[in-house]
This record gives C-alpha cells, structure tokens and sequence, in this order.
C-alpha cells in the first residue's frame, strides 16, 4: 500500500511507495507555479539495472532483482562517468552550473521520479527524458530537468541516466565473439530501453499509467529518441515523442557505422590502453574519460539496419511527433572546422547559388552570420525538419515541428562565442529551462517575459504528453507539419506564431546533397 507518513527528519513529509521493484521511501515537496502551490512526490537514485561494473561493463544492462526491505529514495544516484564542459562556457553555465557538487561513478544506473500522486488506478500520463551532451555530458539530476513544476500540472516524470562516453560507446570484435547476437555497441542506447522497461513494470507505483509514456530528448537525446523510435526491442514501450534539437537520421555524416567497421575503429582506440577484453575491464572507469565515443552504430542487437532506412520505409513507430529547433543552433558551433565537415565543396552551380542567396554567403566565403546560420541549419534544424517530413510522409502519425526564437538574459563573464559573432542568439539548449518552466535554476536576470514564455512552452509540452497534440486549453494554436500548407510550423518564443520553413529552398538543396552522397558512397563501396 502506498502512503504518505510523516516526517521525522524536518522533511515535509516522507512518502512510501511499494512497487514491482521494492518498497521506496521518497519525499513530499511543495512546488509553487505563479499564485498556486503544489505538493508532488520525489524519488530519486532508484537503481533500474545492475551496475555495470567489472564483469559487466561493455554487456546489455541486466535485470535488477527485486529487494529486500525499504530502500531511501532521497538522493539522485551517482552520475556517468564524465569530464565536464569550460566553466566559463555557455553550455557549463546553463547545463552543469547546479548548486549540489556532482558525484560520479560506473555505477550509474539509476532513474528519478516526480508524481502529484502515488494513489494506483490515478492513471497519468508519464515523460521519460533523455538528456542530451553529445553521449559524453549529463545525467538525469541535473537541476534544469527537476521534474516539479512538470508534474504538478498532471503528469509523472522520469529522467534517466545512461553510461556515456567509450563505456557506453564502443564496439570491440571481442565484445561480438562473447555476445549471443555477435553485438557490441550502443550500450547507453541500451540503458535506456532498461529504463523504459522498468518504467513499463513499476510506474502504475507511482500514479503513471504504463500505455500513456511518451519519451522526449534534448541533443543527443533527441537523436536518441529517433533511434528508439527505429528500435523493434522498444516498441510498444512508448506512445508519443519529442526530440529537441537533434535528430539522429539526413545528418552531414550520412549512413551510420555499421559493426564490423565501429569494432576496428573500436580495436584501435582502446590499442594504447590495453589489448586484451579482461585488461580492459580491469582499468578503473576514469581511464577512459579521455577516449571519445562511437555514434550510434548499426550494432547488431538493438539496431540492425540504418535508422533513416526504417524511417524511409515507414517502419518506425507510428507515434506522435513533436520536434523542432532554436533559432541560432550554430552560434557554438560554427567553427571553420564545422564548416569543412558540412561537405559543401563539391556543390554544383545551382546549389551554390541557392544558399549563397539563402545565407548571404560572398563568392563561397561563408563568414560571419552567414556562416552561423548555413552551419546550425545542415547540422541541426534540417535534420530535425526532415525527421518531421519522413515521419509525417511514411507513416501517417500527426506530427508538430517548431522554432524557438527566444533570447535568455545571460550572465556576466561567459566565454565569447567560438563562432567568434558578439552575441549567443537563440542558441543550442537554450529551450530547456522554458520546457520544463525551471528558470529559478539559474540565478539570472529572468523577465516577466520570461517566465511567460516558460509558462507557455511548459503547458504547450504537458498538453502533448496528456493527450498526443499541442493544441488546447486556450494555447496558441499549432498547425500540423503539412507542407502543402504555407503555416506549418510554430515559431516559438515571446509571440508564438504558425510560420513556413524559414530558407526552404536552402533545405531542399540539403536534400539533394544528402541523397546525392549517399547514393555515391553506397557506389564506391
């Protein structure tokens, strides 16, 4: 039976919560949304694997068994393994700039839940996220994702940390010769779907209703969401999604990895540390903090085929969408470097031609905000505009796309922009503190019209986790992504508005040159 008890430790309150895994002990918090105040429930550092230490490490994770006796859910678990962005960096000063000192370990399976209610047969609607960090940073105690304020307007929310970097990416040929499907790869992929399994098992615990999930992600999260989505091990396991910034399929870097490629380059990188699969288990996890992980790659066990092949075909999960974009994606990444990579050099007369009118680009010189914007389109907005095209064209589901365009009131002594322009814009990750209405995670300069906008975006999100679409309870009005329709997505921000494709020509010459690459690399192999 679960039950609120009363406190003895100056808490609120404490709350018991008895599910398939356990009995839990969380904690009754008050939360307060503008005039209202209300009271959720916490638990935090709930193991949903088991460690995936020594023997264990580079293996799918494994079932945790049920324990014995009450087990304190007070404290977020230990985060993966990670080195941490410049403090003096937007991304360290928005993402990782918490009050709390961040604790790691290998042993970071653990996931966080926020309920108004622990009553069974409440039958709410559940967000599962997933953070993003470019599969190195992160983890699901990070202050900006407290899921108070999301579940006080009637949800449950879970935030789930994944191994990162080469502990929860790398493929090895001796990892395939001792796995049943001859696999190896994509472990924190893998983590995930764990967590959604245990969300599948235990989440009615705690007021959630297990066929009303919908997973969401920021970054590499979204590109995440994109490969479950993709995934036959998680299907079923989720009705709805959302992916923020980033889209796992038409990136620059074309076809993913398949195995027997990512198991040498795996062989490679881990030649300087040890050479044998027992060695290398036997080196402490930090070991590793300096070795860059693999992409998602074609491992075998979770994912056997291209993520764009399934979506091509209208195989992934027929589920609501919702996806988008900011508005200056490449203001921390347009480097000349990030340039090179977008392979623009062979462009033919007619596509020059375009996005030299598109991006204001001089005789091929893309400088400047030129630069900024021709970098953050081709690596992050046309992506997730074309996840959202294939996803409506091939399997019927509706589907909602958006730009945010709102500028954050930023704190003093940050690095300049290594795209070297005089200010950050609407930059990569700045929706997140509107999303999930947290701006008092940040000290900072924070409007009215701020917290307006936090206020629409966090209800705009709790309406499609509720019922699959945007739309509704006097929120501004979201056209589906049609594109025989001029309005067909919401620029998002202090005035939402319906708006077309801004420099849709420019995202059809990106889908020339995709398709193009594609289908000449496919010819040379």
């Amino acid at each position: 039976m679960n039950a609120f008890v009363a406190s003895t430790e100056g808490l609120d309150a404490l709350v018991r919560v008895t599910a398939p895994c356990g009995q839990l002990i969380g904690r009754k918090r008050g939360t307060k949304r503008g005039t209202k105040r209300d009271e959720v429930a916490v638990f935090k550092g709930i193991p949903y694997a088991q460690p995936p230490v020594g023997v264990l490490r580079w293996r799918p994770p494994q079932r945790m068994t049920r324990w014995e006796g009450e087990r304190l859910a007070l404290e977020f678990g230990p985060a993966p393994i990670q080195h941490l962005p410049s403090r003096s960096s937007l991304m360290y000063r928005l993402n990782h700039d918490d009050a709390n000192a961040l604790v790691m370990s290998e042993d970071c399976l653990y996931l966080n839940v926020w309920t108004p209610s622990v009553e069974r047969d409440t039958n709410l609607p559940v967000l599962v996220w997933i953070h993003g960090g470019a599969n190195r940073t992160g983890h699901g105690g990070q202050a900006l994702f407290d899921g108070s304020r999301l579940a006080a307007r009637g949800m449950v929310v879970v935030t789930v940390n994944m191994r990162l970097g080469a502990l929860g990416f790398l493929s090895l040929p001796q990892l395939a010769e001792e796995d049943a499907h001859g696999a190896s790869g994509n472990y924190g992929v893998q983590d995930v779907v764990a967590a959604l399994e245990w969300v599948q098992e235990n989440i009615a615990a705690f007021g959630g209703d297990s066929s009303r999930v919908t997973i969401a992600g920021n970054s590499a999260g979204a590109a995440m969401v994109t490969h479950l989505m993709a995934a036959p091990s998680a299907r079923g396991y989720f009705r709805a999604a959302i992916g923020q910034s980033l889209s796992a399929i038409f990136r620059p870097e074309l076809r993913m990895t398949p195995h027997h490629v990512a198991a040498e380059a795996g062989l490679a990188a881990m030649s300087s540390l040890a050479t044998s699969l027992d060695a290398l288990r036997d080196l402490p996890a930090t070991a590793f903090l300096h070795t860059p992980p693999q992409n998602v790659v074609i491992d075998g066990r979770l994912l056997t085929e291209d993520t764009v092949d399934v979506f091509m075909d209208g195989r992934q999960a027929r589920v609501p969408l919702l996806v988008g974009w900011n508005a200056d994606e490449g203001s921390l990444y347009a480097t000349q470097q990030a340039l090179q990579e977008l392979r623009l050099a062979h462009l033919d007369a007619h596509a020059r031609a375009v996005l030299e009118a598109a991006y204001a680009g001089v005789d091929g010189e893309w400088a400047g905000e030129a630069r900024r914007r021709l970098v953050g389109d081709r690596r992050f907005a046309y992506p997730v505009w074309r996840w959202a095209r294939t996803h409506a064209e091939t399997s019927g589901a509706p589907t909602w796309a958006y730009e945010f365009d709102h500028r954050l009131p930023l704190p003093d002594r940050l690095a300049p922009p290594p795209d070297g322009g005089d200010e950050y814009g609407a930059f990569h990750t700045a929706e997140l503190p509107y999303t999930w209405d947290n701006l008092a995670a940040r000290p900072w300069a924070w409007s009215d019209a701020d917290h307006e906008v936090a206020r629409c975006l966090a209800d705009t999100w709790t309406r499609f986790v509720v019922s699959g679409d945007p739309n509704g309870q006097a929120l501004p009005l979201w056209p589906s992504f049609d594109l025989s329709k001029q309005q067909h997505l919401m620029r998002l921000g202090a005035h939402p508005e319906p708006i077309g494709t801004p420099r849709r020509q420019a995202f059809e010459v990106f889908d020339q040159l995709y398709f193009s690459a594609v289908r000449s690399r496919g010819a040379n192999q």
